[in-house]
């Protein structure tokens, strides 16, 4: 049983699985409520399905990029479980969880058209810009083919090829610059945030091939420099 959070963006959400299958899952949408809420969702997650923390296998964390305070947050939980419970960290970036969320999408237009598909799931990173990363579905799985990077709206519109998808909170940034473009494909709000089942689900096959993360070294992947802020006196 693995217990995966994403605490990558305002939308923090919990999610318990077993044998690929959905035992319970909590989320909210409030803005800066991760250090507050964090626990107590993990405790109703299990709660909800009559389980403790001394059930689960394995820990599931969203690594980033995304929200500097909500990684930090998260990544912290995530190792303070582990190192209390002895239980093995998994770390899923945010942008290969994001990708993941459109398997099923891609497999369908697949069926119906023949040529390549690409993803580019992207997250705002403020002041007009936007971490973001392009992979390609391939062989009915995901491949990403890019590096996990940060760019501008004229960045990203140059890199991209073929019929792409673009989702994450992003899009609504970037949207006028791809307008009427017929190989630009959208998607309503809910493909637009990270969400902890498909991060749970790239976990799940990290499991079963021992890929687990070291508890001392790791860190959130950030993309740009984290820079502490601090207020003059």
């Amino acid at each position: 049983m693995i217990l995966a959070m994403d605490t990558s963006t305002d939308l923090c959400s919990i999610i318990v699985i077993a044998n690929e299958k959905t035992k319970s899952k909590i989320k909210t949408h409030l803005k800066q409520v991760h250090a507050e809420k964090i626990i107590f969702m993990i405790e109703q997650a299990l709660g909800n399905i009559n389980k403790t923390i001394n059930d689960i296998s394995s820990v599931a964390i969203s690594i980033g990029p995304g929200s500097f305070t909500g990684l930090r947050i998260g990544l912290s939980v995530a190792k303070g479980l582990c190192y209390a419970l002895g239980k093995p960290l998994i770390t899923v970036p945010t942008l290969d969880a994001m990708a993941e969320s459109v398997f099923n999408i891609c497999s369908l237009i697949s069926k119906y058209n023949k040529t390549e598909i690409y993803i580019c799931p992207m997250l705002n990173a403020k002041q007009n810009d936007f971490y973001y990363s392009i992979y390609r579905f391939n062989e009915n799985k995901i491949e990403r083919i890019d590096e996990y990077q940060i760019g501008t709206a004229d960045d990203l519109k140059r890199q991209l090829k073929g019929k792409t998808i673009l989702l994450g909170d992003a899009v609504e940034f970037v949207a006028e610059n791809f307008y009427n473009q017929d190989d630009i494909i959208l998607f309503g709000e809910e493909f637009n945030y990270p969400d902890a089942y498909y991060v749970a689900k790239i976990a799940r096959k990290k499991y079963e091939n021992g890929e687990f993360a070291d508890l001392n070294s790791t860190e959130p992947l950030y993309i740009k420099e984290f820079v502490v802020k601090t207020k003059e006196i």
